[in-house]
């Protein structure tokens, strides 16, 4: 319990300290202000503390918890190369008759600079066979999500759909969403979550991050980012 309230609090600060002395996302109304201020008036860090809890309490809740987290960003990412052309579950002619031209769309612009560092479905997916007796034989299967879990995954498709279909940024808003939260919060969970559920050396990978230089610089360059794509959008 200790260890996740710990987990919690520096979170808090060593984030909030991030943001403060970041000028990228300061830029008056551009998208990283707008999507910073959105976060701001909606997130709540105790209830965040105390799902942080929830998934350290036994290996079961944590495996549950992860193979959500697997369900939503296997499929983000996989909306967010489709939408680059490329995709594991659709043909190459298909994908590239159907993507947005790269200097037209914000997503791709984001996830073509991005996607590299980011992506945590296979990391995810890796944590989930180390816990279960399923190993390297884990098979995701959409049907043992919940309800919120699933209509979660369907928004993230309806989202890449349209982003694909107009050339829009919805996408943009679900990776700000997931990937800050774990550029932010992931190298301060790691720890505490291994401890707590005595995982070994190296688990979770979820949280592991190889940046180009240091985190703070790789967030900062996340935001000029997200800038960049608010005035492809306009």
């Amino acid at each position: 319990k200790k260890l996740g309230q710990l987990a919690a609090l520096s979170l808090e600060s060593e984030s909030s300290q991030i943001l403060r002395t970041m000028k990228p996302n300061k830029i008056q109304n551009s998208l990283s202000q707008r999507l910073d201020t959105t976060l701001k008036d909606s997130h709540d860090m105790k209830a965040f503390g105390m799902g942080t809890l929830a998934s350290m309490a036994t290996k079961e809740r944590y495996v549950r918890f992860t193979t959500s987290l697997y369900g939503v960003y296997s499929t983000m990412e996989n909306e967010l190369d489709k939408c680059c052309g490329h995709s594991s579950n659709s043909n190459p002619a298909g994908a590239e008759q159907n993507s947005i031209k790269y200097h037209n769309s914000p997503v791709v612009f984001f996830w073509k600079r991005h996607s590299e560092i980011l992506r945590r479905a296979e990391l995810l997916r890796g944590d989930i066979s180390a816990l279960t007796e399923l190993g390297s034989g884990y098979d995701h299967d959409e049907s043992s999500h919940s309800p919120a879990t699933l209509q979660y995954i369907n928004a993230i498709k309806e989202a890449g759909a349209q982003d694909r279909t107009d050339g829009s940024g919805r996408l943009l808003g679900h990776a700000y969403t997931r990937y800050l939260a774990d550029l932010m919060g992931g190298q301060v969970l790691g720890t505490p979550t291994r401890l707590a559920l005595r995982l070994e050396k190296g688990l979770p990978q979820q949280y592991s991050f190889s940046f180009p230089t240091d985190r703070k610089a790789y967030v900062e360059s996340i935001y000029r980012d997200f800038t960049e794509c608010g005035k492809i959008m306009n």
